[in-house]
């Protein structure tokens, strides 16, 4: 963010003018903020759908809690690696049965990060010109195949859980002998166990294909929606780019950065969108790259720690009132 910003504002010749209470502006800001509740509104969606049709207790609450809290360890975890298993833990302290409660979470990521693979499949060769930097184009590619490859070896479970066994054994094995893995069968035993779990959950929803489709769908509309925001944030900034490009810009940028392991690819993320969007030789750049930062980022993680305050005073309201009123489930 250093470097991005000494870089924007020692451009002299591109002053930093605007009236951030102008109609346009103003427009762009909601619109921006209109991205997020559009893509919250997605996910939580998805979870209602599978609560309905799964037969489980729908919970417009569990839903937005399960979405945001996901999402807020996705931000502060390596490699986004906290959300779908804090997402398990979060239904099952709401009552939820073992096989759905793992199967909600595992089908809105698969389906998320497919719909991700293709809108940037799609855009990536309908605009292949958009991103000039070869790295970041470089990147993007293996960060497509990273994408395609996780939720392609959850899916394999349902499918085939001794055959995904036994590929993640392969490497497990190669691990131990380059010393990673200390005790290799044991982890081998922990692997196989969950991949029998998860087969089981991953085929509640399998069976369900217009299931399947609508989750399919709606995570297109998170992706969308959460790659649209720098076209506006750059327009309040003077900048002058086609809807399309952004969102391929915008694409390029989550794709290139998903391989480096830092929370929420800090650091990569914001380089990534300086070093693209900065082609557009408009001034604040900088800022526009914080806001769209905020909104798809720190914004989250505040939404949870707002939960979980949220929570807390309403534990303490309940323990008032009745004092043997357990402290809640402990998340």
């Amino acid at each position: 963010m250093f470097f991005s910003a000494r870089a924007d504002f020692s451009k002299k010749d591109l002053g930093l003018s605007f009236d951030l209470f102008s109609p346009r502006n103003l427009l762009s800001i909601t619109c921006a903020v209109g991205c997020v509740a559009l893509a919250l509104f997605a996910e939580i969606c998805k979870y209602l759908k599978m609560m309905r049709q799964l037969g489980e207790r729908v919970s417009p609450r569990a839903a937005f809690e399960t979405v945001v809290l996901g999402r807020y360890y996705d931000c502060i975890t390596p490699s986004g690696a906290g959300g779908q298993p804090f997402q398990i833990y979060h239904l099952h302290s709401h009552g939820y049965t073992g096989g759905t409660r793992s199967a909600m979470p595992l089908a809105s990521f698969i389906t998320t990060q497919y719909a991700f693979v293709l809108l940037a499949l799609v855009l990536f060769i309908l605009n292949n010109d958009t991103a000039d930097v070869v790295g970041i184009r470089i990147a993007a590619y293996v960060g497509l195949l990273a994408y395609s490859a996780v939720p392609t070896m959850v899916a394999l479970t349902a499918i085939s859980p001794a055959l995904s066994g036994r590929i993640v054994g392969f490497f497990v094995r190669i691990g131990a002998k380059l010393r990673l893995v200390k005790d290799p069968e044991k982890t081998i035993g922990k692997v196989e166990g969950a991949l029998q779990r998860y087969s089981g959950s991953l085929r509640i929803i399998a069976a369900d294909r217009p299931l399947l489709l609508t989750l399919f769908a709606l995570s297109l509309v998170y992706q969308i929606s959460i790659c649209s925001i720098p076209f506006f944030t750059v327009r309040i900034f003077g900048g002058d780019l086609g809807y399309l490009q952004s969102l391929t810009m915008c694409l390029y940028v989550y794709a290139s950065v998903t391989i480096v392991p830092t929370p929420g690819n800090a650091g990569a993320a914001e380089g990534s969108f300086y070093l693209l969007f900065d082609q557009l030789d408009t001034s604040g750049v900088f800022w526009a790259m914080l806001i769209w930062r905020f909104l798809c980022y720190y914004l989250f993680i505040l939404m949870g720690l707002g939960i979980y305050g949220y929570r807390g005073i309403e534990r303490r309201l309940k323990k008032k009132k009745d004092p043997g009123t357990p402290n809640g489930d402990g998340g």
